[in-house]
């Protein structure tokens, strides 16, 4: 999960999006990079975007998402939108640290869990605002709904 600070002055939007790329092998850093610059130049509040890999994610939370959305016939890569709400990062980060109590007092937990949380939270499919294969559909929804 990449964060981008964007503006250092006062937030004045009221919503905040993370975008999550789905694809079924993961994305070249350069296909990453081209895909996540198209997006961030063309809306300034985005504060995730996450490379997703589907095989990594939960059949059963795939398949809902695709029932909720009409079971689209997308083709890679898949984006979609979640509102950022950070207090469901707090929360994802504090279970992780609880579910493992003992690693945590002894320092163990590596950077890669605690970004495995937040990309979790961050990628709620149950909270999943939209959900398309085109980027430009992307930024239309962000500005649209801001």
């Amino acid at each position: 999960m990449v964060f981008f600070k964007k503006n250092e002055g006062p937030e004045h939007y009221e919503k905040w999006y993370c975008v999550g790329i789905m694809t079924d092998n993961g994305l070249e850093d350069e296909e990453y990079d081209v895909l996540s610059k198209r997006i961030l130049d063309s809306v300034q509040n985005v504060t995730v975007i996450s490379d997703l890999v589907r095989v990594e994610w939960d059949r059963d939370k795939l398949r809902a998402l695709n029932e909720r959305f009409g079971d689209p016939s997308l083709s890679d890569p898949w984006f979609i939108i979640n509102e950022f709400i950070p207090e469901d990062i707090k929360k994802e980060r504090k279970l992780l640290e609880k579910t493992h109590k003992w690693k945590r007092i002894f320092g163990l937990l590596s950077p890669i869990e605690y970004m495995e949380a937040e990309t979790k939270a961050a990628h709620d499919f149950d909270k999943a605002l939209f959900y398309t294969d085109d980027a430009d559909k992307v930024i239309e929804y962000i500005i649209a709904n801001s």
